[in-house]
């Protein structure tokens, strides 16, 4: 594999509503506001519809896919579907669209899976058929769903005037619940804005929640690339970027606490490396590595557990067994850096020794 500090890194924003659905601006307009911005790509996921699918393509510097985002018949279990060419049939339940957008080549992303909500005016829409597998990543962290966990009726208006300066961490239910998944395979985590820009009249004020402006600045999604994408032919370009993204190979944000471009958590052995959302044999050798833009905290985390804390822009911490690892970096108790895993498998040597063992034991009761 060639040095993941020389991968090509890809930031943009996911799960964005137009007028297509329940947001508040065209396609065009928030391409505008993303080339601005200088952010790589954007997804677009409207509830039910892909009617805009030829807007995908290369906008200036904007890479744009459009996928669009599930739900059942009860408005229930809501689920991201990202590179496919069309829509599912509606009226399917949960089992079944997850099914088939991993069978069209797609990626599924359960959005806002363990949302809750203290104002009950504004219904929570968390994810609920767990008994449904084959799902391929989660919303660690969803912009709006994060904030309005927050929001009670006492606060508020503090709230809605510091609109990204109360997003914390992601919700430890959903961190946790990852992690646990992690341990059997690759659960792909992503940080998502599900910004719609509502507006509301307060009296004889109109103020809008969430500008575009303001979402697009706040929870990212960085993918790393082992080779750069190639703005003359996007057909090139979306299926590289599919690709890593399905393998996992990209960290989430919080632009709030700085720009975290150059970001990277690997680990090596004498004879492998692996980035984010590899995996490789236990070694007794394997030193995970991590390196950031700026200082930090840096947890290094297995199996849901903090293992090691460090302070400062790198970091270097050796393999405790086998099992998935990933790091956090937080900043004034703030989460800024959320790594997918990497996942460390038994040794071959001691499985192969185990089995042989096993055959010899065999052998010698005959």
């Amino acid at each position: 594999m060639a040095d993941p500090t020389n991968l090509y890194e890809y930031v943009g924003a996911i799960h964005i509503h137009t007028k297509d659905s329940d947001g508040t601006k065209t396609h065009e307009e928030i391409i505008r506001i993303a080339d601005k911005i200088h952010l790589d790509f954007l997804i677009f996921t409207d509830h039910m519809t892909m009617i805009h699918k030829s807007l995908e393509g290369w906008h200036k510097r904007v890479m744009v896919l459009i996928g669009y985002e599930i739900q059942d018949s009860d408005d229930l279990n809501h689920y991201l579907a990202i590179g496919l060419n069309e829509t599912l049939p509606e009226g399917m339940r949960p089992k079944q669209y997850v099914r088939e957008v991993k069978q069209k080549g797609g990626i599924g992303i359960i959005a806002h899976p363990d949302e809750v909500r203290e104002i009950k005016e504004v219904p929570a829409y968390p994810w609920k058929a767990w008994h449904v597998r084959g799902y391929q990543g989660i919303e660690v962290w969803n912009h709006m769903s994060s904030w309005l966990e927050g929001v009670n009726k006492g606060n508020w208006l503090k709230y809605l005037l510091h609109p990204r300066s109360f997003l914390t961490t992601p919700s430890e239910e959903t961190l946790a619940r990852w992690d646990r998944e992690a341990e059997k395979r690759r659960v792909i985590g992503i940080g998502s804005l599900d910004v719609h820009a509502a507006e509301y009249k307060w009296g004889p004020l109109k103020f809008t929640v969430f500008p575009y402006k303001v979402q697009l600045q706040a929870i990212r999604t960085h993918v790393l690339l082992p080779k750069p994408l190639n703005p003359s032919d996007f057909d090139e370009s979306r299926e590289n970027f599919l690709k890593s993204l399905k393998q996992a190979q990209a960290f989430i944000s919080n632009y709030r606490w700085g720009n975290a471009r150059g970001f990277r958590f690997w680990c090596e052995s004498p004879r492998q490396t692996s980035v984010m959302g590899g995996a490789m044999r236990h070694h007794p050798k394997i030193v995970f590595k991590v390196k950031c833009p700026e200082e930090g905290t840096i947890n290094f985390i297995h199996k849901g557990e903090v293992l090691e804390t460090r302070i400062g822009k790198e970091a270097e911490f050796n393999v405790k067994g086998d099992g998935a690892y990933r790091v956090e970096v937080l900043k004034d108790g703030k989460g800024w850096i959320y790594s997918n895993h990497i996942k460390i498998l038994p040794s071959r040597r001691y499985s192969n020794r185990g089995r042989s063992n096993s055959r010899r034991r065999s052998h010698k009761k005959k």
